[in-house]
């Protein structure tokens, strides 16, 4: 019996952190904070970060950060792996896109 309360809590303990950071007020999912996850965990930089998005796929927010954009929102991710620190049309790369790569040193005479 202690099994199976120990086992129906691990399972609602697990939903209940599955779900987004911005919360179940309407579909799609926004406003308030899922009081499930510790401010300090939700804010740790390897926590996955949730936003709204328009259209499904895959783009990148800046040089090191790409969004997945699902049909119920979209997924921050930030490039940790160091041997692919850029994110390149919507992947971790180990090649800088086109605006983030470094200026060219022009070749001195």
């Amino acid at each position: 019996m202690n099994f199976k309360v120990l086992l129906a809590f691990c399972v609602v303990l697990t939903i209940a952190c599955a779900l987004p950071q911005t919360g179940w007020t309407g579909w799609p999912p926004t406003g308030a904070i899922n009081p499930w996850i510790p401010p300090w965990i939700s804010s740790a930089p390897w926590y996955p970060q949730w936003t709204p998005c328009t259209t499904v796929g895959k783009s990148c927010l800046d040089c090191s950060t790409k969004l997945v954009c699902m049909k119920i929102g979209g997924m921050q991710k930030i490039c940790t792996d160091p041997t692919m620190p850029y994110c390149n049309l919507g992947e971790c790369s180990a090649t800088p896109s086109a605006e983030c790569a470094p200026p060219a040193v022009p070749a001195s005479e």
